[in-house]
């Protein structure tokens, strides 16, 4: 059962290569509610995708933080290079000066548009990957289609772009079942969700809930804020004139 906004691509990855060693024969996934981003790239290297009746998955284009605050301004990597084609275009085609658009030119690094590139490329190789290894294994070509329109940004605008069962199946032609909201199955699910979400809630320093066939256990963690100390103001400039010997 898998309900996650996301996270790390490659921490996705290690618990997809867990699952697919523990359950070699068949891994399903049950989304109850929503798995985005790096979550679907672990519904994406499953057998089957079982998803309630308002179940959603997501993109998984890269998404970089422009701050090294956490929690600080998130942003498509593909926005930083279409940022550097659009004013290409704007140069080229609208024969607009270059010199009007050298402020904004100066502030582009190219460093992160390789980062950006190598990002979106390695979402794109990790779909591709592990769909024609597991649930598009017999269709290599919708598995290089649909690790294309999840990962670069063209397809679905948005990184928050609602994926339904219908369109999973339909459109990204997966692997998907839809489990009827009146089955026995479903009550199931949804009372496991709605535990684990409630044991979670239990604490205000739990962070992850593990389960197991033989045991329960509970991830604390604890936020400490510390005020940074406040810096002294400079010194305020002399005022009048100089010390020391008179002019002559």
């Amino acid at each position: 059962m898998l309900n996650s906004p996301g996270g790390d691509a490659n921490a996705a990855e290690k618990l997809l290569m867990m699952c697919r060693q523990r359950f070699a024969e068949e891994f399903d996934v049950i989304v109850p509610d929503y798995a985005k981003s790096a979550a679907t790239m672990i519904a994406l290297g499953s057998d089957k995708i079982m998803m309630g009746y308002l179940a959603e998955l997501g993109p998984i284009d890269p998404q970089l933080q422009t701050s090294p605050i956490p929690g600080g301004e998130v942003i498509p990597a593909r926005s930083f290079i279409d940022g550097l084609d659009m004013i290409r275009k704007k140069v080229k085609d609208d024969r607009d000066p270059v010199q009007m658009y050298l402020p904004m030119l100066s502030q582009i690094r190219p460093e992160v548009l390789a980062i950006c590139q190598r990002a979106i490329d390695d979402a794109r190789a990790f779909a591709e990957k592990w769909l024609k290894q597991c649930m598009l294994r017999n269709d290599p070509k919708q598995a290089e289609i649909v690790a294309e329109m999840l990962s670069t940004g063209a397809a679905y605008k948005s990184h928050g772009k609602v994926i339904d069962w219908n369109e999973a199946k339909n459109v990204l032609k997966l692997n998907v079942e839809r489990i009827p909201e009146t089955s026995e199955l479903w009550n199931d699910v949804w009372e496991l969700y709605c535990r684990s979400i409630h044991q979670l809630q239990q604490s205000p320093m739990a962070a992850k809930l593990f389960e197991s066939e033989s045991g329960s256990l509970t991830l604390n963690i604890q936020v400490q804020l510390v005020q940074a100390p406040r810096q002294a103001p400079p010194p305020a400039p002399p005022s009048g004139r100089p010390s020391g010997p008179p002019p002559t």
